[in-house]
């Protein structure tokens, strides 16, 4: 009974190049998509923002005479 040692089995030097490239790929393309994921589509509004509501004044000082009296404060003491 002669027995001979288990030969292991090694897969071509140029397999092994092509799987460690596709592994590359995979890899920077799950990276590429993580990143838009988490810093693109995060910042996205649902909808778009309603620009005239952003620069509207508040109801109080659209009837009449605007208070500027805080806003004078605040720029007097801001020092410049």
């Amino acid at each position: 009974m002669h027995q001979t040692p288990l030969e292991p089995v090694i897969p071509k030097p140029s397999q092994l190049r092509w799987e460690i490239g596709f592994a590359l790929l995979f890899k920077i393309l799950l990276l590429i998509g993580l990143w838009f994921l988490i810093f693109r589509w995060m910042d996205k509004p649902a909808t778009k923002p309603d620009i005239a509501e952003h620069f509207a004044l508040p109801a109080a000082q659209q009837s009449g005479n605007p208070d500027f009296s805080s806003q004078l404060n605040q720029e007097s003491r801001h020092v410049r």
